[in-house]
């Protein structure tokens, strides 16, 4: 074989297997220039309408963002994914609304769901909630119910604190129903 095809297969090779990885440091040096978000953000991440995370951005590097969610969970995001998705930086706004969720599994008493999570808020003197402002959305999943509700604060530097009260309260408080199972 030819010096020059074999070179030119290895570059081919290195090039395609480096695609990723050259993506990523591309998007890190684009966000790292346009700014869109700093550490200690309030992020949500979301591509087409699944959400891939929301939380607070605690780490940036060429390659990778790494976001920690209400339940201290830590998504670790390639740089490159970023490109086809919407990010909401609730740093930006007062008065934050935020959309939480609690799964169920399908025979479990949706109408009670909706009630508890509905009460909490509610009952929660930190929330903007009313009870024309507070909607609990049904929609289904693999294994599941998912009920979708927004809690309402004042500023974001309080709506990560009131939306892991909250979420902490409904879980709590479903516990207590044998109807309904947490999925």
């Amino acid at each position: 074989m030819d010096k020059t095809i074999l070179t030119a297969v290895i570059v081919a090779a290195c090039s395609f297997i480096l695609q990723k990885t050259l993506n990523n440091l591309l998007y890190g040096f684009v966000i790292l220039v346009s700014r869109p978000f700093k550490k200690g953000d309030k992020i949500s991440i979301r591509q087409m309408d699944r959400e891939l995370a929301s939380g607070t951005l605690i780490k940036r590097t060429p390659l990778h963002i790494y976001v920690k969610n209400y339940e201290r969970d830590v998504f670790i995001i390639p740089n490159s994914v970023l490109e086809n998705c919407t990010v909401r930086n609730s740093n930006y706004k007062d008065k934050v609304n935020y959309t939480n969720y609690i799964k169920i599994s399908f025979d479990s008493d949706i109408e009670k769901t909706r009630g508890i999570i509905e009460q909490v808020i509610l009952n929660n003197e930190e929330t903007l909630n009313t009870e024309e402002n507070t909607h609990v959305i049904l929609k289904t999943s693999d294994g599941g119910l998912i009920l979708e509700y927004n809690v309402r604060t004042e500023d974001v530097d309080k709506s990560f604190d009131v939306c892991s009260k909250i979420k902490e309260d409904i879980i709590t408080e479903i516990q207590k129903h044998k109807d309904i199972q947490l999925v």
